[in-house]
């Protein structure tokens, strides 16, 4: 009886095991799935757009569908023409994100300007704005942030594809 119960205990454990390590596979695979989109090198910024869970690319469009996902990712080294260094930056976006929408922030610390930026997966496009702003980037010489000292990075506008609601901008 002795030894029946230790294979029944060793079992156990065995099934523990596989278990555990079908739920890391499934998670790592997923995890696989929302990897960073990677920084341009060529380019100053790339949109991706996603369909059906696969990305590609939609850089060089201006129209896109309410509620569509996207990602932004820009290099900032090939912008040479920000004003101020050391500098701060901020970012505005009409999506959406995962905690609602984006709108404008601003990185807390006075910074020199970093290799990249991004927007990830889990951006959807805004539903009530016939044109929108997918990403604009603005750098200040101080936390002060008046529009008088803004030097603008970037400024990508979008234009929603079969807009049907009431404009109201």
């Amino acid at each position: 009886m002795n030894i029946n119960r230790k294979y029944i205990i060793i079992f156990g454990i065995l099934i523990l095991l596989l278990v555990f390590i079908a739920v890391a596979i499934s998670y790592y695979k997923e995890k696989g799935r929302q990897v960073l989109i990677p920084i341009p090198e060529e380019k100053l910024y790339l949109i991706w757009c996603y369909q059906d869970g696969v990305s590609y690319d939609c850089s060089d469009r201006t129209f896109f569908q309410p509620g569509e996902p996207v990602s932004i990712s820009v290099n900032l080294e090939k912008e040479e023409n920000f004003l101020y260094d050391p500098c701060f930056l901020c970012y505005y976006s009409d999506i959406s994100g995962s905690n609602g929408k984006i709108g404008r922030r601003c990185l807390p610390d006075f910074i020199t300007l970093p290799e990249g930026f991004r927007l990830e997966k889990g951006t959807t496009i805004p539903e009530d704005k016939k044109v929108f702003t997918l990403l604009k980037i603005s750098v200040y010489p101080d936390d002060s942030f008046k529009e008088s000292d803004e030097s603008v990075i970037l400024d990508l506008e979008g234009i929603l594809k079969d807009f049907t609601g009431t404009l109201n901008n």
